[in-house]
């Protein structure tokens, strides 16, 4: 019997057989590797991989904080999600805030990003969260358009633009 992962007719890894959940602890150096891989596909420089595991073990362990989803497909990793919940007075309460979502590049263009988003939407509705957000990567992000339509595909608004100050 072979290992190898299904193919579809374009000879790309098959999108069938997703499975989305919640991280475990076991999960989590796959995910932080997966964020960093994010991170600089973006152009960013990722924090220090301590600070990345305790914020993915916060999120694994406290799930009022936030959740840290991981979609596997024949026993592999090609996606996962990360969202923290917010407060803010100018929504009336809490709300879901999308930080990361990744895709195993080989397979992009299927569905899994829409699974991941599909569960974080699941989830949030079950906690009685309204509404889910995402912050798009900046204009000169390569892929931006791709992004661009990938969320509006799914559901999502233009919001306008987020501006970020970091304090040292």
């Amino acid at each position: 019997m072979s290992s190898a992962t299904p193919t579809d007719s374009r000879g790309l890894p098959s999108q069938g057989a997703c499975t989305v959940r919640r991280a475990g602890a076991e999960d989590l150096q796959a995910a932080i590797g997966a964020v960093r891989e994010l991170l600089v596909e973006l152009g960013g420089t990722p924090p220090p991989i301590e600070a990345m595991e305790r914020a993915g073990r916060e999120l694994i362990q406290t799930p009022e904080a936030g959740v840290l989803l991981i979609a596997e497909q024949y026993g592999e990793l090609v996606g996962v999600a990360a969202a923290s919940f917010q407060l803010a007075i100018h929504t009336a309460g809490r709300y879901a805030l999308l930080q990361d979502l990744w895709v195993k590049p080989t397979h992009r263009g299927g569905s899994i990003g829409a699974h991941l988003v599909s569960e974080l939407c699941a989830q949030s509705r079950a906690l009685g969260l309204p509404r889910v957000e995402v912050g798009l990567p900046s204009e000169d992000f390569p892929r931006i358009e791709a992004t661009r339509r990938f969320y509006l595909k799914n559901g999502f608004k233009p919001l306008g633009p987020r501006m970020r100050l970091v304090l040292t």
